[in-house]
């Protein structure tokens, strides 16, 4: 990941240099700027993956240089002096916001924030790629036994693992259809925005999804009552996906 480090103090930069050098190895800082006006140039010719931008500085404070980029695709993590600045700095979307002098445990705590949200993106770009080159089917073949059984995409609810096997469970079925493949592979065989996979051995249809609770962690009953578990890990993106249902 490329980085850029801009403060108009030497020795605020220098220090942070050093703790990225010494704690964050996987960083590459390709640039450091003490003059607001040079860094701007900089970051037009050569954006980098992240900026740690101080607030307070002369010629041209850091909120003023954003604006002066206008349509930026790098992080910010925005480090000063002064707390009164911190909902100001929200509003640009920052990754985080560190108070001088840095903490070794809040720098760390802020890049792993970043990394998060590089392979969330990264997953998020090449998830849309493989929609778009390979079409999303309507009917799928389930082959059990010795039998091939085509369904309907939309009327499977929900598929759950059951060791190396998975079962899918259909709309007006009274029984799941059990097949010797992981859900892994159902999942890629479906190849469907509107399922969601809310644990390791869960994949839903939001399609069917009937009630979600939050009173104990998180449960969605589908419109087959069946009770599904969401993970930890995954409420914040479930959420973000049922506002755009």
């Amino acid at each position: 990941m490329k980085v850029i480090l801009v403060d108009d103090e030497v020795y605020c930069t220098d220090v942070l240099e050093i703790l990225l050098k010494k704690h964050c190895p996987e960083l590459q800082i390709v640039g450091v700027f003490n003059q607001s006006l040079v860094a701007l140039e900089a970051l037009r010719s050569d954006p980098p993956d992240l900026l740690f931008l101080d607030i307070e500085m002369p010629q041209m404070n850091g909120f003023e240089l954003l604006k002066q980029l206008g349509n930026y695709n790098f992080n910010v993590i925005f480090t000063t002096a002064y707390d009164q600045y911190a909902i100001s700095a929200f509003k640009f979307n920052t990754i985080d916001y560190l108070l001088k002098p840095i903490d070794k445990n809040e720098l760390l705590d802020a890049v792993q924030k970043c990394n998060r949200l590089n392979y969330h993106l990264t997953e998020k770009i090449e998830h849309a790629y493989y929609l778009k080159s390979n079409p999303v089917p309507e009917r799928i073949a389930l082959p059990i036994d010795k039998n091939l059984y085509f369904v309907e995409v939309a009327q499977i609810i929900h598929c759950e693992a059951d060791g190396s096997y998975c079962r899918i469970f259909l709309q007006n079925e009274t029984k799941p259809y059990l097949l010797s493949k992981s859900l892994k592979e159902i999942e890629e065989l479906l190849n469907n925005p509107k399922f969601f996979r809310t644990h390791a051995s869960y994949l839903i249809n939001t399609d069917h999804i009937f009630k979600i609770s939050k009173t104990d962690g998180m449960d969605i009953t589908m419109r087959n009552n069946a009770l599904i578990p969401v993970s930890r890990t995954k409420k914040g993106d479930l959420m973000q996906r049922i506002a755009k249902l």
